[in-house]
């Protein structure tokens, strides 16, 4: 069981990695206009959660 459920510090040590990696993406989409216009346009008429 020991093996199976991970430490407080390897979940520590995700949860910045994927923070890490979501800031980074969101600086990346940030300066390339063209994606952040794609992404725009995929998202176009998406209805918001709960908005039935």
């Amino acid at each position: 069981m020991k093996n199976i459920i991970p430490s407080v510090p390897e979940v520590g040590r995700e949860a910045v990695i994927v923070l890490a990696g979501a800031l980074l993406a969101a600086l990346v989409i940030g300066q390339l206009p063209g994606v952040r216009a794609w992404i725009k346009r995929q998202w176009d008429g998406a209805q918001p959660p709960g908005a039935m």
